[in-house]
């Protein structure tokens, strides 16, 4: 069974929607597109819905917009919710956001917190409330009720390959010495606190794809590990003009040859450090289509956030029928 990939793109900064449903075209279509024909993968996106003006969300969003991103929840491509937004800040923000889903009989199976989103459900490392009873922002019991199956609370990690041993190989590069010999050291700690029961690095003990957690209202949840094997950090290259600098050969190469699944860290519309603030640049879109020669040659296979945790969690070597992108998106 070859490894297996999802890259996981929180939508921050995507500057409008034609470029978020154009990026799109690419990634899963072989339709032509501003940046050429397109690279046929199965990749997925995230949405939120409370953001401040001038920020692409869905309630910014025009209706004709609004229409497509709940066209690409029915085809399953849009499997996120990034939280409710920045100005998502109560109980009935979230309920209305979750109201309007449940009116279009949109079902969103995963939950990404965002930044220090009030509405978030990590306590430490996203500064998250929206599982604390009590709170104006508490939404927990409304959200899972929703019907979320796994949740993120701001767990990444540099290790290519999760539910493998631990390995560091393939992190360091001889180009940039110091910057990647300071990633690896940084992974070991939190590997080291992990294996002592850090609360907050616990998660990460093993590296396990997914692991059993808890919210603070005492919900039971499936916790999944996000990982940016980046020589600069897990914040670092996690951008769209950025990505090909993670999307290498020697990336994809050590994923084939560990054989475990990866769900990678990035912001797929964050371009404005690029050549065009609109589209994949050039070096951007190569990579792309390098992953796309991996997955035809059977090395990897990629797939939608879902998708892999979906398989993860019920063990089965499946193989689903390819998700029909949407006739409105394209």
């Amino acid at each position: 069974m070859p490894a297996q990939l999802a890259i996981c793109s929180d939508l921050d900064e995507t500057p409008d929607a034609a470029t978020y449903f154009e990026l799109m075209r690419f990634l899963n279509t072989t339709e032509e597109t501003i940046m050429g024909p397109g690279v046929g993968l199965e990749v997925g996106n995230t949405i939120y819905f409370d953001m401040a003006p001038g920020q692409l969300s869905y309630w910014n969003a025009s209706e004709v917009d609004r229409e497509k991103f709940r066209a690409l929840i029915h085809s399953g491509h849009i499997d996120c919710l990034h939280s409710f937004g920045d100005l998502a800040t109560s109980r009935s923000h979230a309920g209305r956001a979750l109201d309007e889903l449940v009116k279009y009989g949109c079902r969103i199976p995963i939950w990404i917190d965002h930044a220090q989103a009030v509405t978030n459900f990590g306590a430490d490392i996203m500064q998250g409330m929206g599982d604390v009873p009590g709170h104006p922002a508490y939404h927990a019991d409304l959200t899972m009720g929703y019907g979320i199956r796994h949740v993120w609370r701001g767990r990444t990690t540099s290790v290519i390959g999760q539910d493998r041993p631990f390995s560091l190989c393939s992190i360091v590069n001889f180009t940039h010495p110091v910057a990647s010999v300071r990633t690896v050291a940084k992974e070991a700690a939190k590997q080291l606190l992990a294996r002592r029961g850090h609360p907050k690095y616990s998660p990460q003990a093993g590296n396990r794809l997914v692991v059993p957690g808890e919210l603070r209202n005492g919900t039971p949840i499936r916790e999944f590990i996000r990982s940016n094997p980046s020589w600069g950090g897990v914040s670092c290259h996690d951008r769209g003009d950025g990505i090909h600098h993670v999307l290498t050969p020697r990336f994809l190469d050590r994923l084939s040859a560990r054989g475990g699944p990866c769900i990678l860290y990035t912001h797929l519309g964050k371009l404005n450090r690029g050549e065009t603030t609109h589209c994949f640049p050039p070096v951007v879109v190569n990579a792309f289509r390098l992953l796309a020669e991996y997955q035809r040659s059977g090395k990897i296979k990629v797939t939608t956030t879902a998708r892999l945790l979906d398989h993860n969690v019920s063990q089965l070597n499946k193989k689903d029928p390819p998700l029909c992108f949407p006739e409105i998106v394209r």
